[in-house]
């Protein structure tokens, strides 16, 4: 009678082994689906915000590009607009990350913009235009553009870094602007009546631009007459009285030596 087969010990403990590395390996893997499914939710998106309009504003009679930049518009789906109006159309025209200018952080400033193509026909009234963004996500808070005729308002020209290049500016103008650099001050110059009253008043950072607005007046001779810094939150109020009849300059920069393509402005000069 043939006795059976005996095996070595070692090939038990070989068995052994690669049950051992088989069972390691699944625990691994599971592991590895578990931290991948994690960290899924943890890049899930929320509701798309929207920060700043670059530029701030829209004029009427022409179509308006415009940059919305926020967080988590870059899967937006649609612009819209709270109130339907037949003398407004708007188009979603790019979505895309965008980096946030240093030293600004992404999450004040946003880290994806989207393009809209805005519409605004001259028959339509000069009233602000409410928007939001649309995301599988969900949908943005509203966000107000103002709306210019052509009359009240002027794009700032550069170069105007100093009294020989100031931009000349109305009483009753706005200036839509921007300051580009840390070491840009953009100034006008205006006509001014001895004891006329002018009022300066700066929209920046109310409508979402990191622009912290300091203004400053000058007369002729380039004596300071007034300045001002923060008086509505970070945006610059400035009110004084005229010396004398003849040109003035008024100059508009970052308080705080700051400047990029989403330092933007609106610069309203009136006489009261």
């Amino acid at each position: 009678m043939r006795s059976k087969p005996s095996f070595p010990q070692s090939g038990g403990r070989f068995v052994f082994v690669r049950l051992t590395f088989f069972l390691t390996a699944l625990i691994s893997l599971s592991a590895g689906i578990s931290f991948a499914q994690e960290k899924k939710k943890e890049e899930k998106k929320g509701p798309p915000q929207i920060l700043v309009a670059v530029p701030l504003n829209a004029i009427s009679g022409t179509t308006n590009l415009i940059k919305l930049r926020g967080l988590y518009l870059d899967n937006a789906t649609a612009v819209r607009l709270i109130t339907t109006n037949a003398n407004i159309q708007i188009t979603l025209k790019s979505k895309s990350k965008a980096d946030a200018p240093k030293p600004m952080e992404a999450k004040k400033l946003g880290d994806t913009q989207v393009e809209i193509s805005l519409i605004v026909t001259s028959s339509a009234p000069a009233t602000p235009l409410t928007l939001f963004v649309v995301t599988p996500d969900g949908e943005s808070k509203p966000h107000t553009i103002p709306v210019f005729i052509p009359a009240d308002i002027v794009k700032e020209k550069e170069f105007n870094g100093g009294f020989r290049q100031a931009q000349a500016l109305n009483l009753g103008q706005t200036i839509q602007g921007e300051i580009s650099d840390g070491n840009d001050v953009d100034t006008f110059q205006f006509s001014g009546k001895a004891a006329q009253t002018i009022a300066a008043e700066v929209r920046a950072a109310q409508l979402g631009s990191p622009l912290d607005a300091s203004l400053t007046l000058f007369d002729a001779r380039g004596q300071i007459i007034a300045s001002n810094d923060d008086a509505s939150g970070n945006d610059a109020v400035l009110k004084a009285k005229l010396p004398r009849d003849g040109i003035y300059y008024l100059a508009l920069q970052d308080a705080h030596g700051r400047g990029s393509s989403v330092h933007v402005y609106l610069l309203r000069l009136k006489a009261e």
